[in-house]
């Protein structure tokens, strides 16, 4: 082989390597983004399951508070009904008492 040619082909060499360097540099670029968008999907995932749980949780409390709630609203009923129970017996009472008074 003759110089001219060694250097047409070194030289072709040179470029190809150049090119390969610049293709890996390329790859490795698009590689490190895919990690980051990979850990970026990751790390929502984690915060989608910690939301999932903070609503399972949220849920359960709303249905506790709203027993909570319907239990105090019977009480309040039942009371005013035992109070009135009461004074219907009483009158009742004091009637039947006032009438037995007068009657003998």
């Amino acid at each position: 082989m003759r110089t001219d040619e060694m250097e047409k082909i070194v030289s072709s060499l040179r470029a190809q390597y150049a090119a390969m360097r610049r293709d890996m540099k390329t790859a490795f670029r698009r590689i490190d983004e895919q990690t980051k968008l990979t850990d970026t999907v990751h790390q929502l995932a984690l915060s989608i399951r910690d939301l999932a749980n903070k609503q399972d949780s949220t849920q359960s409390d709303v249905i506790r508070i709203s027993r909570d709630v319907e239990e105090l609203k019977g009480r309040s009923g039942k009371r005013w009904d035992g109070i009135i129970f009461e004074l219907i017996k009483y009158l009742v009472l004091a009637a039947a008492g006032y009438l037995l008074a007068h009657l003998s």
